[in-house]
């Protein structure tokens, strides 16, 4: 069932956010930080997220709207993928920086990596314990069928599939410790 995969992919963000705390605490600590794996993270969240996942989403909202009628939290949702996405490019843009030898004071990068997780996290928590469960109690099995018909096939995930592609081998490394 499409909300089962939504609540799969949301699990598989979690653990690259709990990889991004880590790294936040090193960052506390002036420990040394990988910026290639923060850029894997983010290449992943702008790829995956904002290309399959959140259309996967918008797909169910419309029709939860179409179908069930106004629900702010629900009609709210597209745009607030919209400004996660806006995080996401401001955030891209530091660590791009940074792995191009920029000169970024540590400070900053604590601040932006805060500020991403914070966003992130709470944009999953939200669905997770507010939206979801509306739409499971709500939609029928001929719903779910419906949407899954609009999205067409499953996606192939690029670091969570079967087929892990090579611009996520150090990342996939580190999940696997």
């Amino acid at each position: 069932m499409l909300s089962d995969i939504v609540s799969r992919e949301h699990s598989y963000m979690v653990r690259l956010l709990v990889i991004l705390d880590d790294i936040l605490h090193n960052l506390k600590s002036e420990e040394p930080v990988d910026y290639k794996v923060v850029a894997e993270i983010i290449h992943y969240l702008q790829r995956h997220s904002e290309q399959t996942h959140h259309p996967k989403e918008d797909i169910i909202y419309h029709y939860y709207l179409e179908h069930y009628g106004e629900s702010e939290k629900i009609a709210n949702l597209a745009l607030a993928h919209s400004e996660l996405a806006q995080v996401t490019r401001e955030f891209s843009d530091l660590v791009e920086m940074v792995n191009n030898d920029a000169v970024v004071p540590n400070d900053v990068c604590y601040q932006a990596l805060a500020h991403f997780i914070h966003q992130q996290k709470k944009h999953l928590d939200f669905e997770e314990r507010e939206i979801l469960p509306q739409l499971k109690k709500m939609f029928t099995a001929q719903d779910w069928q419906q949407v899954e018909k609009l999205w067409g096939e499953e996606d192939k995930d690029p670091l969570f599939g079967s087929d892990i592609e090579n611009d996520y081998a150090k990342l996939q490394a580190l999940i696997s410790q």
